[in-house]
């Protein structure tokens, strides 16, 4: 690995005691309040259900919501938890009530990880709003038309990759990986300035890492500490929570550095790091505080863009008359003499119903990450006290009557030449940077086919996902074959253009 850990200190065993006895005090506070507190939302009873989150739960979710109301409760411990069922919920408590409900619950092992400097683990105020201005500066929408050039780039050397891909029985298939290094690639280079041409590249080996840690703590159990007699089984006393802190700093400092040093040396591109250095006084963060809020998209993208592609094939594999409209559509907007391109987008309205309808029928995060409320509140006749961790339920907004008739069916119509200004500026699902260019230039140059086994096209199972913060689909597999030997060249020949373009970015290969 790039780094070494250093010796750990032994105030860990401490700072678990202690944690202990506050979670011991708020056991007792909230047994007496459960007795003689105001009616809080309806929910399963029982005083802790922590046990029936430790692998479905987005179906342990959907069953409370659609048996105690829109609005519901559970206990993980001390913890008091409200389920939002509902766009009308989401947008009521998240939205026009968001001062109250944008704070974060307690991560226990965020705060060991993280120290709560991670953007999704930091609890509102002026440190959360600065972080936001960060990534605003270069992530929203209004600034997203400058990364354009760089996407196409990207794209078009993903498409290569997958090219050049070759699978012998599955063994060096590796699609999978290829789209990781797509998107750590994006990135890297919005963030920092610097591509990334392999996933062997040792900070992308050393992050992988530690991402994997904590997806293997499978939240809400052990990730979000959610009962305190958890605390006894935690991997605490292997030291593993304080070694990846550890590296995570290293990480974080070493790429933020390195940047630095290209801007004394005047060879730094315009970059989000670069953006944030040049206003680090006015920002109010040190530079560990700083290093940690510029990994966010390198840490939060990877994993959710990909996967989000890969359920956009899953939808394909599934839906094939929907993907013939696709290809339709494309071959008589595009062509075959070209790759589709950004200002191709706004002629290509069902390539972006499709790609809208994907994001809703499948979440890459199911049941969002928890809110928290900073100040008692009321909500439709029910009491959500102060410190009420809140879960947005994706999964059955997602099939919200209100706003999705039949909801259950994949329909991209259902986002054409809408007038319900949920949909119009439909943001619930989950969006993230890069993934508009990247499916419509995949689907102009392959045909994405079933598997065959044991003579027949093998589909994987629609509702096949894996557990964690992010849930992607389990048992994957697909064939990507070039449309014409025509779109093969094509895009050999754009590829080859777009590394020439990014051949001076810094790189590790």
């Amino acid at each position: 690995m790039l780094f070494e850990t250093a010796p750990l200190p032994n105030l860990l065993v401490l700072a678990v005691f202690f944690t202990i006895i506050v979670f011991l005090v708020r056991f007792i506070r909230q047994a007496a309040f459960r007795k003689t507190g105001p009616k809080i939302p309806p929910g399963p009873p029982g005083s802790d259900h922590a046990k029936y989150l430790q692998t479905d739960r987005w179906n342990v979710f959907k069953a409370w919501n659609e048996k105690y109301g829109n609005v519901a409760s559970f206990y993980t411990g001390p913890q008091l938890n409200v389920l939002l069922g509902t766009m009308e919920g989401a947008i009521d408590l998240l939205e026009k009530a968001g001062e109250t409900f944008s704070s974060r619950p307690d991560f226990v092992m965020g705060e060991f990880l993280f120290s709560r400097l991670r953007g999704f683990s930091m609890v509102y105020g002026q440190k959360w709003r600065n972080w936001r201005t960060i990534h605003n500066s270069h992530f929203s929408a209004k600034a997203s038309p400058a990364a354009k050039p760089m996407q196409e780039n990207e794209s078009a050397v993903l498409i290569k990759d997958l090219l050049e891909n070759k699978a012998e029985d599955g063994i060096l298939d590796r699609k999978h990986k290829i789209l990781r290094r797509h998107m750590a690639s994006t990135m890297f280079q919005m963030a920092y300035g610097r591509r990334v041409t392999s996933m062997e590249d040792p900070l992308v080996m050393e992050h992988d890492e530690v991402e994997e840690y904590i997806e293997s703590t499978k939240v809400p159990g052990r990730f979000f500490l959610e009962s305190w007699p958890q605390l006894l089984w935690l991997p605490w006393f292997s030291w593993e929570p304080e070694r990846r802190r550890d590296t995570n700093t290293r990480l974080y400092m070493t790429v933020m550095n390195d940047v630095k040093k290209r801007m004394e040396e005047g060879t730094q591109i315009p970059c989000t790091t670069q953006w944030a250095l040049e206003r680090q006084k006015e920002l109010g963060f040190d530079d560990l505080e700083l290093s940690y809020a510029l990994s966010s998209p390198w840490a939060a993208g990877i994993g959710t863009v990909s996967t989000a592609i890969e359920i956009a094939i899953l939808a394909i594999l599934h839906y094939p008359e929907a993907y013939a409209k696709v290809n339709e559509e494309m071959d008589r907007v595009v062509g075959r003499d070209r790759m589709p391109t950004f200002a191709d987008q706004q002629n290509l309205p069902y390539l972006e119903a499709f790609i809208k309808e994907t994001m809703r029928w499948r979440l890459v995060t199911p049941t969002v990450i928890a809110h928290s409320s900073i100040q008692d509140y009321t909500y439709k006749g029910m009491f959500i006290p102060k410190g009420t961790a809140i879960y947005p339920n994706g999964t059955m907004m997602m099939r919200d009557p209100a706003v999705f008739p039949d909801g259950d069916a994949f329909k991209p119509e259902r986002f054409l030449d809408v007038t319900d200004p949920r949909l119009q500026t439909y943001k619930f699902g989950v969006f993230g940077f890069g993934r508009r260019i990247c499916p419509g230039i995949m689907l102009w140059a392959f045909e994405v086919l079933p598997v065959i086994e044991n003579g027949k096209p093998y589909i994987p199972d629609a509702d096949d996902f894996s557990y964690g913060l992010v849930s992607y689909p389990a048992a994957l597999k697909y064939r990507l074959v070039a449309r014409s030997e025509k779109h093969r060249e094509i895009a050999m020949r754009e590829a080859e253009l777009a590394e020439e373009r990014m051949a001076g970015l810094p790189g590790s290969y």
